[in-house]
């Protein structure tokens, strides 16, 4: 198995510099581009700003726009209200590492090697597989119309250098390379023997086993500073939350969900 997590300092997005977009986060200049044609000033709206927020483990009937009575979403019920409501929607894969394979390329995850880990149903701390470079994601798509694309959260999708979110087209990142589950406190560590969990910058360690209880707010404090930080560029960011708090009880996890 390759060691886990062998990110590289000092390269790439690594270096230091903080690029200007999130995880699948879009969104354009905010200015309109005017064209001068026979003597005509054309008003041309700009492109629309893409922001996916991608949850693992949440069912069709979760959400309070969906029926769901067991917890209140109230702020995702304006989104729904006020945009449009997928009633025929299907992922790929009701797993971690496929239903993002899939998201990120459009493509079935059999198809791209990405239907399973190496040795489990997804990838695992050191997991010699990842996204391959050479497929097309929508973060490359997306830039070369021009947006700024970041990741905030959980990326999945393979945890050495190469397969990392600034090697498939997003500008930055700031999140963990795996489930937050991943790590020695899970209840089969005798078996899986996990690593610590580390905490990613672009491409640098920053943190090992950051405190999970916090992590929900640290990811979604980054992803709105990056927003904040492209509101002249067009930026896509990318927020792929996971259930975080690995200490509290169900119903207090319900509690902090109706905030959502």
């Amino acid at each position: 198995m390759t060691s886990p997590l062998r990110i590289l300092s000092g390269r790439g997005a690594g270096a230091g510099v903080l690029p200007s977009t999130i995880f699948l986060l879009a969104s354009f200049c905010p200015l309109f581009l005017l064209l001068a044609a026979c003597g005509l000033a054309i008003a041309v709206e700009p492109p629309p700003n893409f922001v996916v927020i991608f949850t693992d483990d949440q069912g069709y009937g979760d959400l309070s726009c969906y029926g769901g009575k067991h917890v209140s979403t109230p702020r995702i019920d304006r989104m729904a209200e006020e945009g449009s409501r997928l009633t025929s929607f299907y992922v790929a894969a009701p797993v971690c590492t496929p239903s993002r394979a899939a998201l990120m390329t459009g493509c079935y995850p059999k198809r791209i090697d990405m239907a399973t880990g190496s040795d489990f149903a997804v990838l695992l701390a050191g997991d010699r597989k990842g996204l391959n470079p050479n497929e097309i994601t929508i973060a490359e798509v997306l830039k070369t119309a021009g947006y700024k694309t970041g990741m905030f959260g959980k990326w999945h999708l393979g945890d050495q250098p190469e397969f990392l979110p600034t090697r498939q087209g997003f500008d930055e990142f700031f999140g963990i390379p795996y489930s937050h589950d991943i790590h020695p406190f899970h209840p089969r560590q005798s078996h899986f023997k996990f690593p610590p969990l580390p905490l990613v910058e672009h491409e640098q360690v920053i943190e090992m086993d950051p405190n999970a209880d916090l992590l929900t707010r640290r990811i979604t404090e980054r992803a709105a500073s990056f927003l904040a930080r492209t509101t002249a560029e067009p930026p896509l960011p990318f927020r792929t939350p996971h259930c975080t708090s690995r200490r509290r009880s169900w119903k207090t996890s319900l509690t902090a969900s109706s905030k959502l």
